[in-house]
């Protein structure tokens, strides 16, 4: 066996998931294997104490020493966070010499499921109240002094007219100078939930300042539209303002997502309310 496949094979048994079972500190029994992300995994469980089902998160033993400081700062992130559409901190457990963090079990589908598995497309009138249900939890994290630096698809959870904001594994407080962790990718290198090249993408989503956020809500937008775009015959790729049939107020909206014209969320809600109240969108909040 070469050096590389092995390292490989070993990172592989590292990593490979908890049995069905387990009770993680004596309390925690897994119940599901939920997925596995660049750093971390996630586990739906029950806290045999109360009965409730619960999520729980341990560092990718692969990731070493990388991995247990970003559940760390993860955690402490999730701890000063208060909105119902983020999933509530609910403590760390840990077990022999590792610490998880335990959360609230949010029940749904992700956007990239529904999308992706599912088929789901998306109108722009309901396209625009995902983005500004997603508005709420992201205001509040910021006037909690953090940003969330991940606004994708596969982070936005959708149960009935609930969305939520969940994963918050490379969240950091605004302005923090933090090194640039690698993305959960897809088979072909590209992370999903992005309308465009994926590096200056990255670059542009990891500043920790609040307009980062704004500009991933630009993209998750416009992921949105192209789930029903079908491009013509023989036809040569054009810029998303081309390709994608939006209302005039619309497309100036999300050009100014991509181009940071609101500084704040606070303002860009304003701004997407404005458009709503023209169409006589009925949201709630």
């Amino acid at each position: 066996m070469k050096g590389a496949t092995w390292r490989q094979w070993r990172r592989n048994w590292m990593d490979y998931p908890l049995r069905q079972g387990l009770k993680w500190a004596g309390t925690y029994r897994i119940e599901q294997f939920v997925g596995m992300g660049s750093y971390g995994q996630a586990y739906r469980c029950t806290d045999t104490a109360t009965g409730s089902a619960v999520l729980l998160k341990r560092a990718k033993p692969s990731k070493g020493e990388v991995a247990r400081r970003m559940l760390e700062r993860e955690s402490e992130t999730m701890r000063r966070l208060v909105h119902p559409q983020i999933p509530k901190w609910l403590g760390e457990a840990g077990h022999r010499n590792e610490t998880a963090l335990v959360m609230e079990f949010a029940e749904g589908d992700t956007v990239e499921q529904l999308i992706m598995e599912r088929g789901k497309t998306y109108a722009q009138p309901e396209a625009l109240r995902v983005v500004r249900e997603l508005l709420r939890p992201i205001k509040s994290l910021h006037e909690a002094g953090y940003v969330h630096r991940d606004v994708r698809i596969p982070n936005v959870l959708v149960c009935g007219d609930l969305v939520r904001l969940i994963d918050f594994g490379l969240a950091c407080r605004i302005g923090e100078q933090t090194r640039d962790e690698r993305p959960e990718e897809t088979k072909d290198g590209q992370p999903a939930g992005f309308a465009d090249s994926w590096g200056p993408v990255k670059q542009r989503m990891r500043v920790p300042c609040p307009t980062s956020d704004l500009y991933g809500l630009g993209h998750l937008f416009l992921f949105m539209m192209y789930a029903s775009y079908e491009p013509g015959e023989n036809r040569e790729e054009r810029s998303w303002e081309e390709e994608l049939a939006l209302e005039p107020d619309v497309r100036a909206f999300v050009r100014g997502l991509l181009e940071h014209e609101w500084p704040s969320a606070a303002e860009c809600e304003r701004e997407l309310d404005r458009i709503l109240e023209g169409w006589n969108f009925v949201r709630s909040g």
